[in-house]
């Protein structure tokens, strides 16, 4: 990823791999034992004056020297703590010279550009570690630089190891705001926001859970990897969502973190382009009079993309580029209502303004038909559109895409409830629903004729009306509002695919001299998906066989039923010499009926005698000038009979079992 779009998060490690992309195969929910050492919140009430008390309960108390007030600025609507840069500092009673491991976690904004002290050890002898805005110091004066970005806000996270030393300081302690005893270098200038100091290096699961927590709270983006609940869930997959992996922000609460972000804003979206919160919007996070539960999560990010106009794949919309993805977790996360702010100021400027668009399952692109339509409620003073009351992830598929369309005057938008059928040709029945537009509404339903079919108006409070009766066929749909603006939309009603059979017998073909044959009618279709065949001939052939030999001119003609009960039609010429066949069938035959079936290349007359075995004439069959004959006949009695059937060529015999 480029520099200038990468998060400002920092993640260093001096003698440990700190993974930051992982797969939970292990783990546990966070307790009381993982908590830090040492936890400063500027946020929670406990800086005051010149004190900054521990929140872990452990007495790690602070003590701010300098100015007398440090304001409390905001960052993500928390509040965190001012320094100057010149006169102040914080002291914190932590020892880490007998400590083979540490793990920092701090969160800071830095004013400008110049290197700064942000945290450090004083008098220490064994652990003299130091992090600047610039750079980090740890074992054997080793040095990572840190590549802060401008002066946006940062997460970061410090593992060292240490060897045993014998040489241990019983009076260092650690300053914030300050590079401690390390170099001579300013105090810290911007927003200190939390620190967190704990005596062993965090494992990699704790650690994320413990990062996703600042950034959730802070709108600082992490620059890979999931983002973990304290209770091991992964509420944002880095991997499934890796398309929207960028101004990533969310809201949520988690009551071992002490975590209740009501609303938030990316830290990286300089141009404060979006913003969500529970309920309505306040001055900082705490004032926000929403309610959240406890392990519910609703983090977004966006593509990345342009904040320009395109036209959506079927012309019907101009969307912006650039769209979002909320990813939702916790058991009733999806009834929390939500307010979106979208700043206007940084868009097109489009007199119709901007509706927004939520695709529910979060699979790609914005198809008109499958949207949820949300209209602004409120255009603010400064060019804010405000988005009420919106609840995510309704169908409980975990995530919703999102964006931003220009506002049309009328759309049409269609949904088809049911298709024809075989059975039911007039089975077609579609949903029509107007977006925008003025009421009354009414629509004239056309044929690829030109004939009108419907016509109607919309009629309830949701301005859509369910219009049936529709055969397969295309259609043209006209929408008109009481304003006189206009929507038009085709739609195609079809046969449901599956009860389609892709029947093909193919062109004519001349059969070979003395040779067959071969048609088959299933050789394009599965056979669950067929009831019956049913084959004809001109020559008087029939079969109910999916594949026939052909040894006769003709044109032979199938007709395919499928289990839907559709019935599909194809036929074929076969043209060539003409041959006399003699045919009886079925033998053996098991309830004693036969046929007799005779061709004759040219007019003439047959005559059949059956015998049995003892030369006993049983029956007798005659036909005259004709070329296509089909004899009849019945026998009680099991056996072996022979057919005899004599034509103007001579006499031919057949064999006939009885069982």
């Amino acid at each position: 990823m480029p520099a200038e779009n990468r998060p400002p998060y920092l993640s260093l490690s001096l003698f440990a791999l700190l993974l930051t992309l992982c797969q939970i195969s292990k783990g546990q929910s966070l307790d009381s034992s993982d908590y830090p050492v040492l936890w400063l919140k500027a946020d929670s009430g406990a800086l005051s004056g010149n004190a900054w008390k521990d929140v872990t309960g452990k007495g790690h108390d602070a003590i701010v020297f300098g100015q007398s007030s440090h304001q409390y600025p905001l960052l993500n609507y928390n509040f965190t703590a001012s320094f100057n840069g010149a006169d102040d500092s914080v002291r914190i009673p932590v020892n880490l010279d007998s400590l083979s491991e540490i793990t920092v976690i701090a969160v800071f904004q830095p004013a400008d550009t110049a290197e700064s002290g942000v945290w450090g050890t004083a008098e220490a002898l064994a652990r003299n570690t130091m992090m600047t805005t610039r750079r980090v110091t740890g074992p054997d004066g080793r040095i990572d630089s840190v590549q802060s970005q401008q002066n946006l806000a940062i997460l970061s996270t410090v593992v060292q190891n240490w060897r045993q030393s014998l040489s241990l300081s019983p009076s260092a302690y650690l300053m914030f705001a300050s590079s401690g005893g390390g170099a001579p270098l300013p105090a810290f200038k911007g927003k200190l926001a939390e620190l967190l100091i704990f005596d062993r290096a965090l494992d990699v699961v704790t650690q994320i859970q413990y990062e996703t927590y600042l950034a959730i709270k802070y709108g600082i983006p992490l620059q890979k990897g999931n983002y973990i609940s304290a209770d091991r869930r992964v509420i944002w997959d880095a991997g499934k969502n890796k398309d929207y992996m960028y101004r990533i922000a969310g809201i949520g609460r988690d009551s071992y973190f002490g975590l209740q972000q009501k609303q938030s804003i990316s830290a990286v979206d300089a141009d404060s382009l979006l913003v969500i919160s529970t309920g309505s919007l306040a001055g900082t996070n705490t004032s926000n009079a929403g309610t959240l539960n406890n392990r519910d999560y609703l983090l977004w990010g966006d593509n990345n993309k342009a904040l320009s106009l395109s036209a959506t794949p079927d012309s019907l919309l101009m969307m912006l580029n650039r769209s979002w993805l909320m990813y939702v977790n916790g058991s009733t996360a999806n009834n929390i209502g939500t307010e979106v702010r979208l700043r206007r100021s940084q868009l097109a400027s489009v007199p119709s303004g901007y509706w927004m668009v939520v695709n529910p399952g979060g699979y790609a692109g914005f198809p008109v038909d499958s949207l949820t339509y949300i209209f602004p409620d409120q255009l603010s003073t400064d060019n804010i559109a405000i988005y009420r009351g919106l609840q995510w992830d309704k169908d409980q598929s975990g995530k919703d895409l999102f964006g931003f369309a220009q506002a049309r005057d009328l759309l049409l938008k269609l949904k088809v409830l049911d298709s024809p059928t075989c059975s039911q040709p007039q089975a077609g029945k579609v949903l029509l629903q107007a977006i925008g537009g003025e009421a009354p509404f009414g629509y004239r339903i056309m044929d690829d004729s030109g004939r009108q079919v419907g016509s109607g108006t919309l009629t309830d409070s949701a301005n859509t009306a369910r219009v049936g009766n529709l055969p397969m066929g295309a259609y043209r749909i006209w929408l008109t509002d009481g304003s006189g603006h206009q929507s038009m939309r085709r739609l195609t009603m079809n046969v449901p695919v599956a009860e389609n059979l892709p029947l093909d017998l193919g062109a004519s073909q001349s059969l070979p001299q003395g040779g067959e044959i071969i048609l088959d009618a299933s050789r394009n279709i599965t056979t669950s998906a067929v009831q019956s065949y049913q084959w004809s001939g001109t020559n008087g052939f029939n079969s109910m066989a999916p594949v026939i030999a052909v040894r006769e001119p003709g044109v032979y003609a199938v007709k395919v039923t499928s289990t839907a009960g559709c019935v599909f039609n194809d036929q074929v010429t076969i043209s060539g010499p003409s041959e006399q066949d003699i045919r009886v069938y079925p033998s053996p035959s098991t309830d004693g009926n036969f046929t007799v079936s005779v061709s004759l290349p040219q007019s003439g007359d047959v005559s059949v005698s059956v015998y049995d075995l003892a030369g006993n004439k049983q029956q007798e069959m005659a036909g005259k000038n004709n070329t296509e004959y089909r004899f009849p006949g019945h026998i009680d009695t099991p056996g072996m009979y022979m057919i005899s059937v004599k034509t103007a060529r001579g006499v031919e015999s057949k064999k006939l079992l009885i069982l």
